[in-house]
């Protein structure tokens, strides 16, 4: 009899190095990740939030806290533990375009659901723990396609000022020269 438990503490202890190791290969992709409090959510539209976090470019994963924590152990976030992993949490992992997805997260998530929250945030090239407002300020940033429309015009709009200013050179030069001509030829009839 004691042989079965201990076999099964064995798979159940590889099963969540496994669950750990999964949470850190998603954090090595990843370019933003949400904490989320996801309480009052139900299963039906949490699956509609996850396949539109999908379509996002994010991944939204739910798990035991104590599994999450060893995946962010060597992070900033760890420093956060009592804030991040007490209570339902939900990590959703960023892949794409981190305004977009956090945009999602505010939009979609927080704003519908009165007692869902975001705990934090961690940006992973910056190795940056987010408060739940700074996840939110993210989320207040224009998208990538919305920034590089600003950035097209803010480009296009001096080189259209030089190509009218270049275009005008010529021509002002032309009327200078017509009224000095008609001006010439009134001085020579008088």
């Amino acid at each position: 009899m004691t042989g079965y438990v201990v076999d099964v503490n064995r798979r159940n202890l590889a099963r969540k190095k496994e669950l750990i190791q999964g949470y850190k290969e998603r954090l090595k992709k990843a370019n933003l990740v949400i904490f989320l409090d996801f309480t009052g959510i139900d299963a039906w539209p949490m699956s509609q939030l996850r396949m539109g976090i999908r379509e996002k470019g994010g991944e939204m994963v739910v798990g035991r806290n104590t599994l999450l924590f060893r995946a962010f152990m060597d992070t900033p976030v760890a420093d956060h533990e009592d804030e991040v992993f007490t209570g339902p949490t939900a990590a959703i992992f960023s892949y794409g375009d981190m305004v977009e997805l956090a945009k999602f997260v505010v939009d979609e998530i927080i704003k519908k659901y009165e007692t869902a929250r975001i705990k934090g945030g961690y940006l992973v090239e910056q190795n940056q723990f987010l408060s739940p407002q700074e996840v939110e300020a993210i989320a207040k940033l224009p998208s990538r396609e919305q920034a590089l429309a600003m950035l097209i015009g803010a480009i296009r709009g001096p080189v259209q000022k030089l190509y009218s200013l270049l275009r005008a050179v010529p021509q002002n030069l032309l009327l200078t020269l017509k009224a000095y001509e008609e001006k010439k030829k009134e001085g020579g009839e008088s």
